[in-house]
């Protein structure tokens, strides 16, 4: 899930519904999704306690809670998705970024995620899935 940052224009419009009302759930890498770290590492992830707590979140004192940039959080999807078994059809390079130059990055950043995978189903699914994009 991205949270506001001041760095880039686009979040995830579900941040009232999961933080604030509670009506909605988020995956955790570990719990409730696929790790990815071994892949992807600590890019794009960063704490952001004070950021929620600034947002009205309620959160115990202390505590600290990680969460992904846009591309991360994308990145995150497709790798999950591979490490599933799935080819991720119901993602889009095109629906995550608002500009040319946006997508072209991500569009490296796969490539050098592909350039990583060991397991041959998993960059069979992925390039399927960069061939429909």
């Amino acid at each position: 899930m991205t949270i506001p940052d001041g760095e880039a224009a686009f979040v995830n419009w579900h941040f009232v519904d999961t933080f604030l009302e509670g009506r909605a759930s988020f995956r955790v890498a570990g719990r409730n999704f696929p790790d990815t770290s071994a892949l992807l590492g600590t890019a794009g992830v960063r704490e952001c306690a004070a950021i929620l707590r600034g947002s009205g979140v309620p959160l115990p004192a202390g505590s600290t809670f990680y969460a992904a940039n846009r591309d991360r959080a994308f990145l995150d999807l497709l790798l999950g998705n591979l490490q599933q078994g799935h080819r991720p059809d119901h993602l889009s390079i095109a629906d995550y970024t608002d500009a040319e130059a946006d997508a072209e990055h991500l569009r490296v950043e796969i490539r050098r995620l592909r350039d990583r995978l060991k397991d041959a189903a998993q960059i069979r699914l992925l390039d399927e899935w960069l061939a429909l994009q």
